[in-house]
């Protein structure tokens, strides 16, 4: 597979992924919250936040593809790859520290093994450093937006 059949297959990874959470999550939050019944962050979610933000994540993520795809340059785009497989060690920590499974880890180790099997290695090491700073960007944008749809929908 040649690195631009991989990009354009990888936003299919990524809703492979994410399909998984949408499906699970609910279910896993509602467990978590009778868990911790005063977590504050736990609060945040809703089904329609969680899916809305995929949705925006995943338009954020055809955009850059088709802006690469456009300049022929796909370096911020490799990032974003890059920050996915950092996210989904996320999802393995999680896992670990409460010791439950976390929707989307099976499809994220899936997916970024692939992943890691098809960047072939092309890229200078500070590539993956600055997926750590892609990686940061993409949490911000989810609290913001959590906080924002959270925000909307308590003021119905």
């Amino acid at each position: 597979m040649t690195s631009l059949q991989f990009y354009f297959l990888f936003p299919s990874l990524f809703m492979l992924h994410e399909l998984e959470e949408i499906i699970w999550m609910p279910s896993f939050v509602k467990k978590l919250s009778t868990q911790f019944p005063n977590n504050r962050i736990l609060s945040y979610y809703t089904p329609f936040a969680f899916n809305a933000i995929v949705l925006e994540q995943f338009l954020i993520l055809l955009l850059s593809l088709f802006l690469s795809y456009w300049f022929n340059n796909y370096t911020i785009y490799t990032t974003i790859v890059i920050a996915y497989i950092y996210h989904v060690l996320g999802h393995l920590i999680q896992t670990v520290v409460i010791r439950k499974y976390v929707p989307g880890l099976l499809t994220g180790i899936l997916t970024s093994l692939f992943a890691l099997c098809n960047l072939k290695n092309e890229f200078p090491i500070k590539l993956y450093g600055y997926s750590l700073f892609t990686l940061l960007v993409i949490i911000l944008n989810l609290v913001v937006s959590f906080m924002i749809l959270h925000k909307i929908s308590h003021k119905k």
